[in-house]
């Protein structure tokens, strides 16, 4: 056993009897967002207003720090990120977009008793600017871009509190919307279209389940690593049991592919990731689906990547700047209904200049590719790199 080796065994010795489980908030609970009345704000004509009501989930916030820096002397180091899991903010805010559209629908088939089918979300194009804090909502501000017949377009600007919650633990109280609001946090357009009849189907000939069939089909999905709470070489060596912690909403699983990844060069590296609903969310509530794929696909994605690249050890930064979701299909397709596991398949195409792309397919239990991710972020060591070849410790 090497040196590092010995001092992560003697760090991480007892910290398994301090491993809790962690109360888990479902869909209904964690996405909920609440209409703020147009008396409250000034905004603009048009603009719709939302707020989460629950705090963000923040990555590695139930590990054990305490216990494993209990005897050294002065402040601790710095061991997480600045700030929430971004897929929060990302997933509340194409939502807020789609309550906004919902609420016109329901009006406008008041008005004039035609129903039409509903629109669903289709593509969610973000901009992170700054982190967000757990112990504050966020406001969402919706204006709109366009409203065609089939096809709704909308620009949502996230912000927070210039102060702390008055319960930051949550529920967050409706006082909380009339304080002041720090700059925009995060801003995406979201488009949504109403389904429609294709000519074609195409797909790749054989879905990811087929392709990985050898690996997936070695133990049953539940029996895979539950997704690292960070997973950073360095931590998960830490904190190699420590479970889901509090992760809202989704049960996910991360595929052992280090056999598969063993010759291959960074490029042609997979990651399987399976995942599905904690508990059943409403079938009609269709947006409320498409929203947690896309709070799914953005989970430990770009630090994955710093692993591979032998950054796992000394990882430096590692942030999402921009994020693409594409729905290909009708959005009742997106619907997770039943016991079925989704399936993730990513890859990470470019790195260079300090950033770095990373692609993902959506893959439906049916073996149908239901959506795409696409983010470009920032990645680079705190010191010079290990090879990008040793992918383990």
């Amino acid at each position: 056993m090497g040196e590092f080796d010995e001092a992560i065994a003697a760090a991480r010795e007892g910290l398994a009897a301090t491993y809790r489980e962690w109360p888990r908030k479902a869909f209904a609970e964690f996405m909920e967002l609440v209409r703020i009345p147009d008396d409250v704000y000034a905004q603009g004509k048009g603009v719709k207003r939302f707020m989460s009501r629950q705090p963000a989930w923040t990555p590695g916030g139930e590990l054990p720090w305490d216990a494993l820096f209990q005897n050294l002397k002065g402040e601790p180091p710095r061991h997480s990120g600045l700030g929430v899991y971004g897929g929060c903010v990302y997933a509340q805010a194409s939502l807020a977009a789609a309550r906004a559209i919902e609420e016109e629908e329901r009006q406008r088939e008041e008005a004039s008793g035609d129903v039409k089918p509903r629109p669903g979300i289709h593509s969610i194009h973000g901009i992170f600017t700054t982190p967000g804090l757990g112990d504050r909502p966020f406001v969402f501000d919706v204006s709109s871009l366009t409203s065609t017949r089939t096809f709704f377009g909308r620009r949502v600007d996230a912000r927070q509190p210039k102060q702390s919650s008055s319960d930051p633990d949550g529920p967050f109280p409706d006082s909380d919307a009339r304080l002041p609001l720090k700059d925009i946090c995060f801003s995406c357009i979201t488009t949504l279209k109403r389904p429609t009849d294709g000519v074609d189907d195409v797909q790749s000939s054989e879905s990811a389940q087929k392709r990985y069939a050898d690996i997936l089909s070695q133990r049953a999905p539940h029996q895979w690593e539950p997704a690292p709470q960070v997973d950073v070489d360095m931590i998960t060596a830490l904190f190699p049991e420590a479970g889901h912690g509090a992760f809202p909403m989704l049960d996910m699983f991360k595929v052992d592919m280090s056999a598969y990844n063993q010759d291959k060069e960074v490029p042609d590296r997979r990651q399987l990731m399976l995942y599905r609903p904690l508990k059943p969310i409403p079938k009609d509530d269709i947006n409320g689906h498409i929203a947690c794929h896309a709070f799914e696909a953005d989970r430990n994605g770009l630090i994955m990547l710093g692993n591979q690249m032998g950054y796992g050890v000394n990882m430096g930064m590692a942030a999402t700047l921009s994020y693409s979701f594409y729905v290909h299909c009708n959005p009742d397709v997106a619907v997770m209904d039943g016991e079925g596991w989704w399936l993730q398949e990513i890859n990470w195409p470019r790195v260079a200049a300090s950033r770095c792309m990373m692609e993902s397919r959506i893959w439906s239990p049916e073996g149908i590719h239901v959506a795409s991710a696409y983010q470009d972020g920032m990645i680079m060591p705190a010191k010079a790199a290990l090879s990008p070849k040793q992918t383990k410790l």
